[in-house]
């Protein structure tokens, strides 16, 4: 996974926590509604419920958007593939040996391979058959079935599969049949088993979805692998720790020290069913639009591996308004009033013309070029002057928001020169404190 920004910076260097993208990644297999248009037999990815809100830290002054989304039950969006009877085909004709069949709400997180191997061979439904099954890459978790001489073909077993290391059952909802016939000593079929990868978090400003970008990545097969080659150990800490700390209703605190604008305390209690994430960058005076879907990269039994490129279940062009725009959730990341007018400033200060963050690293004006009054009361006056006592723009202001935007012209419409001006923001109860700003054409 590809990643940018400060946070992820101090993540690689200590070892810490997650991955924050910086754009949305390739998707080169279109879906149809939240089924991958090339297969109807493959796996159905889902549309997660989530909800987005915004926080302000007055002493900070900045913003966390906070986005919740419902994690799905086991099996829902999960795939189990038919079995892969290459090599139980044995001397007979394959009309003659026993075929099997596996069936259940796969109740994993992750692709897994089940390689199922015949230990004693005989007829089905005849013999005595004892057939081993495997969990490919993890050894340790296996079982024995055993099928009596009195086993009624096609009769459905549980698979009781258990941790060899831990003595622990493990549970993936599985049953396994077996027709009548033989099943050679030695013959083995592969069952794959799959589950959407993970969740995307995305956020844009238009409505229509049109310039969304990956704003966190969350991978359960990354984090299932851990410190191993392909793993996360940063999506492993967020599914293993911290998320199971904030259901439980406790803080988690960071081993790795601060995370982006959070610190080194996250204290965000969450449902026992909910997922999280966060976005630290949302700019007071404007409105975003966020939105959780699902991803996976397809997955090869056969080899154990997943596909190269991830597709969500919202099919998403830079540029183009999406279909699934019911999924998005706005948010106006906007201060209250509140009556303290030395609490008042201006930002950006200085306001440079002519670039923006999004055009140059080095300035920080917002893509909208308005300079915006923050923390106003709700009644009150704007006044701009030039250093010479000149009246430059006046504004009343009854809004019920805490900001006054002002794109920087003159009451006459055009555009105000470059220089240092005086702000004189007047309650209504006839208070009144004076600022400065700076503009550069």
């Amino acid at each position: 996974m590809k990643a940018s920004g400060s946070w992820k910076r101090a993540a690689l260097t200590a070892a810490a926590l997650f991955l924050v993208l910086a754009g949305p990644y390739p998707r080169s297999i279109p879906l149809v509604g939240n089924a991958r248009a090339s297969s109807a037999d493959s796996l159905v990815l889902q549309t997660p419920n989530a909800s987005a809100r915004s926080v302000y830290d007055s002493f900070t002054r900045r913003f966390v958007v906070w986005v919740t989304w419902n994690d799905f039950p086991d099996s829902c969006g999960a795939f189990i593939n038919r079995p892969d009877t290459t090599g139980w085909v044995g001397s007979v004709p394959p009309s003659a040996m026993s075929a099997p069949l596996v069936r259940g709400p796969y109740k994993g997180d992750t692709d897994r391979t089940l390689v199922f191997t015949v230990r004693t061979g005989g007829t089905v439904g005849t013999d005595q058959v004892v057939i081993s099954c495997d969990v490919r890459r993890e050894e340790n978790i296996t079982t024995r079935i055993t099928l009596p001489a009195t086993y009624a073909p096609n009769t459905w077993v549980n698979l009781a599969l258990r941790d060899q290391v831990t003595n622990t059952p493990v549970d993936y909802g599985l049953q396994v049949r077996f027709g009548p016939g033989l099943a050679e000593t030695g013959r083995s079929f592969t069952v794959g088993l799959e589950d959407f990868e993970g969740f995307h978090v995305w956020r844009g400003t238009r409505a229509d979805g049109s310039d969304l970008e990956v704003i966190g990545e969350l991978s359960k097969e990354e984090a299932f692998k851990g410190r191993a080659t392909g793993g996360s150990f940063p999506d492993s800490v967020y599914f293993y720790d911290l998320v199971p700390t904030l259901r439980s209703n406790q803080p988690w605190f960071s081993p790795f020290g601060a995370i982006d604008c959070l610190g080194n305390r996250i204290d965000f209690p969450l449902e026992s069913d909910q997922l999280f994430w966060w976005d630290c960058h949302a700019v007071n005076g404007f409105t975003y639009y966020y939105m959780v879907t699902t991803f996976d990269r397809d997955y090869t039994p056969s080899s154990g591996q997943q596909g190269l490129n991830k597709f969500d279940n919202c099919f998403i062009q830079q540029g183009e308004p999406i279909d699934c725009v019911d999924a998005l959730r706005e948010v106006k990341v906007e201060v209250a009033p509140q009556n303290d007018l030395y609490d008042v400033y201006a930002v950006p200060n200085p306001y440079r013309s002519g670039t923006s963050r999004l055009t140059a690293t080095n300035y920080h004006n917002y893509p909208d070029d308005f300079i915006r009054f923050v923390n106003v009361p709700t009644d009150c006056t704007l006044k701009v002057y030039t250093v010479a006592g000149d009246l430059v723009w006046e504004y009343a202001h009854n809004a019920g928001s805490g900001n006054i935007e002002w794109d920087t012209r003159n009451d006459a419409g055009q555009d105000v020169a470059s220089g240092v001006y005086v702000f004189r923001i007047e309650a209504s109860n006839g208070d009144f404190v004076y600022g400065r700003l700076t503009i550069i054409r």
